[in-house]
């Protein structure tokens, strides 16, 4: 296979773990939410369920790590697309890299059912 369409593959996992990671951290706000309001329609003492809302707390700050983590290794694989001679291909995912579009090099195209960005060669 080459290099190309490797680094595809391995981009598009990484492009899936990022989203997994995002959703789980909008829903574990969507329970930290929750469990303060749960409280209060229960009518029940403030320390009943506070080792729960601790350990959601703590689970939420470790999806913030791998968050961060996942980050790192995104920046670290561009490099590597970079040492692999792929510096020219760009592999976009799911959402935009800034608010606003980066400039477009001359025979830029976008293929938007593989979701990837690439220049190319005119024959």
């Amino acid at each position: 296979m080459n290099r190309r369409i490797v680094a595809e593959h391995l981009a598009n996992r990484l492009f899936t773990a990022e989203e997994a990671v995002d959703n789980t951290l909008a829903a574990m706000g969507e329970l930290i939410a929750a469990m303060p309001r749960a409280r209060l329609e229960a009518r029940v003492a403030a320390g009943v369920g506070q080792q729960a809302v601790d350990h959601v707390m703590e689970a939420a700050s470790g999806l913030a790590d791998v968050r961060r983590s996942l980050i790192a290794a995104h920046g670290a694989l561009a490099d590597a697309k970079d040492q692999i001679g792929l510096r020219r291909v760009t592999l976009v995912g799911g959402g935009d890299k800034s608010d606003t579009d980066p400039p477009r090099p001359e025979g830029y195209v976008e293929d938007r059912v593989a979701g990837r960005l690439e220049i190319v060669r005119s024959a």
